[in-house]
């Protein structure tokens, strides 16, 4: 018996009807009445009554709910109580991303709030980072755009930023001197971009197929100070940046806000909707809403 499967015959006892928890839940109907047809047979036991359209709690189920609730309510408070220890806690966190424009300022943000624990950051694609989300092979993953519930059931993805971008030119080139980049003022010229499979370079391209262009692609890499090397040294292009960018002491002199119809970026942080939720982890998503809510405020009061 899981705390999972607690949870889940609790919002159905709520509910009173199988297939409306399963969409609340985001996973299948047959799934919910698996789970609730084998805490019946581990209690040996019927719960649930069946009238007309809606299922009701029998005596017994009455009575196993009130302890499910109960002990679910310990866990929960469990949980509150251990976030308020953690500044001093150790621990690891385990985080995908699909595009490194974030990385950085998350990472230092990171380390100051925890400064005994470990933030470990891999690159993915895009399908990788959904099956270890789903098999519960990581955290959290920051994918840009977010990962939709079409795309995976068992993920529940909080949209968390919505970025215009800027990009990024030296100081000899023709848009060094505009204060906002259009799309059409950037099309013609050379990008130095991430390749296909990051999250950055799938929405640049769809950005620019919406608009009947074609990105002038010369260099692809998703390290980000290989890009800004090849922009400001070797001048082989320009490159598509955070928004972020345009108030870094040192690179910020070299970003240009853009001008869209859409966000350059939407982040989104995703992790496994039916993983339990600890302390650390609980930190850990508190930190990264509140980091990006801060570039969101940011970003809007330019």
């Amino acid at each position: 018996m899981e705390l999972r499967d607690l949870r889940f015959f609790c919002l159905t006892a709520e509910i009173g009807n199988v297939t409306k928890a399963a969409d609340h839940l985001g996973v299948s109907q047959p799934f919910v009445s698996k789970v609730i047809q084998r805490l019946e047979n581990e209690l040996g036991t019927e719960l649930f009554n069946l009238e007309k359209r809606r299922i009701t709690l029998n005596a017994n189920g009455e009575y196993f709910y009130k302890a499910a609730k109960d002990i679910l309510d310990r866990v929960d408070q469990l949980i509150d109580n251990m976030s308020a220890m953690q500044e001093q806690a150790e621990f690891t966190i385990s985080l995908l991303y699909n595009n490194a424009g974030y990385l950085s300022a998350l990472n230092s943000a990171f380390m100051e709030k925890y400064p005994h624990s470990i933030l470990s950051e891999t690159y993915a694609k895009r399908e990788d980072i959904i099956e270890k989300l789903n098999t519960n092979k990581a955290d959290f993953a920051i994918a840009l755009p977010p990962i939709t519930g079409e795309e995976s059931r068992m993920i529940e993805t909080i949209t968390v930023l919505k970025d215009p971008g800027s990009i990024m030119v030296p100081p000899d080139h023709p848009l060094y001197k505009k204060e906002i980049v259009t799309l059409e003022d950037l099309a013609p010229y050379p990008i130095v971009i991430a390749p296909k499979g990051s999250g950055m370079r799938a929405t640049i391209d769809h950005i620019f197929e919406r608009h009947g262009l074609v990105p002038n692609v010369v260099y692809e890499t998703n390290d980000m100070d290989l890009q800004q090397r090849a922009v400001l040294v070797d001048k082989r292009g320009i490159a598509f940046m955070s928004a972020i960018h345009t108030k870094d002491p040192l690179i910020g002199q070299y970003c240009r806000r853009t001008v869209t119809d859409q966000a350059f970026g939407t982040v989104g942080l995703s992790y496994n909707r039916f993983r339990t939720e600890t302390a650390s982890t609980k930190a850990f998503k508190q930190l990264v809403i509140g980091f990006f809510r801060s570039l969101q405020d940011m970003i809007d009061s330019d």
